[in-house]
């Protein structure tokens, strides 16, 4: 397997690349191990909510972290791992997101959701069965990576989950009650969206930048990687609060069919978000100069980011 590494290159050729290794590794993974199969029930909700489906953003940023970190492919197969475990948390994430006492939305990747396929107690378990997954595959299923950099990757999702996903999926209902509060706005953004995003984008800098990974690249002092993934760090958070701006005005601006999920949710359920808000155009440029912030932060990084920046301009220009 290789990862595209030229500098100009067709974005969205780029991304099907590598959305179809992920989804052929995850595909890999259910096919191998028996284990992932009963009950039926369980599995099948498993994999209808996970394969052959969805963008694979967060994986391809974590990809893309990884490819701008170091030129050595060693740990390329441990990357695509921690890849798809970001997109199994991710894709959990939903199936609780759009249960009835949640954001109640009977669509998702262009199907039923999976509490209208397969019933909610079956969608929850689901979800809690595939958030184990993601960190049983960090620790059995990674052969390069040291013990110690398995347990900082497992910390960076963690946190991103515990501290980020779940508070911020707390303070989204409580903005569907509020419907106007900015700042609370902001934080869901951060919180909901943007962590995850940064801990993709941080996984795969931590890996490139192992010093048993170095082979080839300039060895960096400690400090100097801290600062590094500081700068990884920051873009991260502007970029996944950009993204989740984007998906609040192709809520209001797009159709069900090209979002796959269903559009105007937000109006109906009364949530505060920004273009609810400050209206489309305002929050359009809100989510261009975070991206140009973030691409200030690339800059800062003596590595060539030259994928991470197109990406970063691909979240702003998307159509879903």
């Amino acid at each position: 397997m290789s990862i595209e590494t030229k500098s100009n290159i067709d974005i969205e050729n780029y991304l099907d690349k590598q959305k179809s290794i992920i989804d052929t590794n995850l595909k890999s993974l259910f096919e191998k191990n028996k284990n992932f199969s009963s009950p039926d029930e369980l599995w099948n909700a498993v994999k209808y909510s996970l394969l052959d489906s969805g963008k694979r953003i967060r994986g391809i940023f974590c990809l893309a972290s990884f490819e701008s970190s170091t030129r050595n492919d060693d740990f390329l197969e441990d990357c695509l791992t921690i890849a798809c475990s970001i997109e199994i948390v991710h894709a959990m994430s939903l199936i609780h997101d759009d249960l009835p006492s949640m954001d109640n939305d009977d669509l998702r990747r262009g199907k039923p959701s999976c509490h209208k396929a397969f019933g909610e107690a079956i969608a929850i378990l689901a979800g809690d069965a595939m958030l184990s997954l993601a960190f049983q595959l960090v620790t059995e299923h990674t052969k390069n990576i040291s013990s110690s950099q398995k347990l900082n990757l497992i910390d960076v999702l963690a946190k991103a989950f515990t501290l980020g996903l779940v508070p911020g999926q707390v303070l989204d209902l409580m903005n569907s009650e509020t419907g106007g509060d900015l700042k609370l706005t902001e934080k869901i953004y951060k919180l909901k969206t943007a962590e995850l995003i940064r801990a993709s984008i941080l996984c795969g800098a931590i890996i490139g930048l192992d010093p048993d990974n170095q082979f080839g690249n300039k060895s960096f002092e400690l400090n100097e990687k801290e600062k590094i993934l500081e700068h990884f760090s920051n873009f991260g958070l502007k970029v996944g609060i950009a993204f989740q701006i984007i998906d609040d005005i192709l809520d209001i601006t797009s159709d069900t069919k090209t979002l796959g999920k269903t559009s105007g949710k937000d109006k109906e359920q009364k949530k505060g978000t920004y273009p609810m808000i400050i209206g489309v155009e305002q929050s359009k440029k809100i989510a261009e100069n975070l991206i140009s912030e973030a691409k200030s932060e690339l800059k800062k990084i003596p590595l060539k980011t030259q994928i991470l920046s197109e990406l970063s301009e691909h979240v702003i220009n998307r159509i879903n």
